[in-house]
């Protein structure tokens, strides 16, 4: 139903989290205008993580050695914190997975956290071990990416990261292997049109953008993340390569880059805020422009202009950002979500069709939750969460017809709640939810204090905490959680 008059261009992402680097016109090097930009992402350091993940940590020195030019995604510091302090009370599943902790016991502060003892202060403190993300976060320097080791990626499941704008091979996407390969047919590389159109290098090669930035050709991109090669997984070479010759080489591309996906990845060249199908300029997508776009991928066969696209529209919507990305548990929140191409017009057998995204979130557990728009625009959809969310950490899309876009995590937080309060002489019991763990050091964010008074914590669990307040034991109770604080009054009596 969603046939296109569409158009092919060249613009095979390497990630799912839109950018504003553009490139020149004509590619090669392709606009870096989708997903994360084309690179290499196995030798990264503390700082490469922060980019993306803790931009504000970045001093102007950090930022000018490590050279990255393209504007990182907008993943909140605060949304690592909880996301890893939703882990509190699980079972610790790997040996990776908790630098202190072992595989099956539950974590808590000291799986990931050590104190350190100061003494010309005379307490202990927080110890920073915690802010090389790559002490967990395992990477092979040189050979394998930390994103790519990820058991999503081992297991081949492109799209729980990248979204539509890939395929996972053996998900039955249709691949043309039942006809031989004809002049239209793409090529991995020396196309057969006359300026060597018809294969993915004819944009996807080695050259500088407009920054000055180097993006590397498709051998080392697809190299760098690791999957296939031998020794780091149980995969082989044969995820990507096989024995066929040239033009049959292009059916073990498309087990990722089906044409499902590829006849819908088209960008905004004149950011207008309307993705138009056929008519954008060349370069930008691969269903933009006419016959440029499709001489890219085809060669010189301009017949295919005029014809439906197989499998084309609705376009992949990318996100790019929560107004919130993080919520509290039993309350209703209205957040909005921030993107590209979560509306387009596609033609079909009946004429134009409007075609709007909708909101899917996926709780730990795998559970999917369908959010109708409250509103939603070209690149922008406003949702309101269900008060009856359990905390977690969870993925939020956007889903349009087929097509679905890259997650944004979501954090809901429990609630954090004093319940019941009893006193035996300076001791005090205190029964509530959203306790979390204690860590018994300066600014760790866990403690309990009366009257501005700091109290002694005897045990701490989720939903009780017992603590000595000699000082006083009457006034304003105030319980600081990792989760944020709870306040009650004690009476004197």
């Amino acid at each position: 139903m969603f046939m296109q008059l569409a158009k092919i261009c060249l613009l095979v992402v390497a990630g799912g989290i839109a950018t504003a680097s553009w490139a020149a016109v004509p590619a090669p090097p392709v606009n870096q205008n989708i997903g994360i930009p084309d690179g290499v992402f196995n030798d990264l350091e503390r700082r490469n993580c922060w980019y993306c993940h803790a931009s504000d940590r970045l001093t102007p020195d950090d930022l000018a050695e490590i050279g990255w030019t393209f504007d990182p995604p907008e993943i909140k510091p605060g949304i690592i914190t909880n996301r890893h302090h939703a882990r509190i009370g699980q079972v610790i599943q790997n040996p990776t997975d908790a630098p202190f902790g072992t595989p099956g016991e539950i974590y808590e502060c000291i799986a990931c956290h050590v104190m350190e003892f100061n003494p010309d202060l005379g307490y202990f403190e927080v110890g920073k071990n915690f802010e090389n993300c790559l002490n967990c976060h395992q990477q092979i320097p040189g050979q394998a990416s930390v994103h790519h080791l990820t058991a999503p990626a081992q297991a081949l499941n492109c799209q729980h990261c990248h979204g539509s704008l890939v395929d996972n091979p053996g998900d039955g996407h249709y691949i043309p292997t039942n006809r031989p390969p004809t002049s239209v047919t793409p090529r991995t590389s020396v196309g057969k049109g006359p300026n060597g159109e018809g294969a993915c290098d004819f944009c996807h090669a080695t050259g500088t953008d407009v920054t000055g930035r180097l993006i590397p050709g498709n051998d080392v991109n697809h190299h760098s993340t690791g999957i296939g090669q031998d020794g780091i997984s149980g995969l082989g070479c044969n995820v990507c390569h096989d024995q066929m010759g040239t033009d049959w080489a292009i059916r073990k591309c498309q087990d990722c880059h089906g044409i499902k996906s590829i006849h819908n990845i088209q960008a905004d060249s004149n950011n207008d805020g309307i993705v138009s199908i056929g008519g954008e300029d060349p370069g930008f997508g691969h269903i933009g422009s006419s016959p440029e776009d499709c001489n890219g991928c085809h060669g010189g066969y301009l017949a295919a202009s005029f014809m439906p696209a197989p499998f084309s529209g609705p376009v992949s919507p990318e996100l790019t950002g929560l107004s919130q990305q993080s919520v509290t548990a039993g309350s209703a929140a209205t957040i909005t979500v921030t993107g590209t191409s979560l509306i387009n017009e596609v033609l079909t057998f009946m004429g134009p069709m409007e075609i709007k995204s909708r909101a899917r979130l996926t709780a730990p557990d795998g559970t999917v939750t369908e959010l109708p728009p409250d509103a939603v625009s070209v690149s922008s959809m406003d949702v309101t969460l269900p008060s009856t969310l359990d905390p977690g950490s969870y993925y939020l899309r956007v889903v349009k017809g087929r097509s679905e876009s890259n997650p944004m995590p979501l954090i809901v937080l429990p609630y954090v709640a004093i319940e019941g309060i009893s006193k035996s002489g300076s001791s005090l019991t205190i029964s509530g939810s959203g306790f979390g763990s204690y860590l018994n050091a300066v600014d760790s964010g866990t403690s309990i204090s009366i009257a501005g008074a700091a109290c002694d914590v005897e045990s701490w669990t989720d939903s009780e905490i017992v603590a000595n307040c000699e000082e006083t034991s009457c006034g304003g109770l105030t319980v600081e959680s990792i989760f944020g604080s709870a306040y009650e009054e004690v009476s004197c009596n």
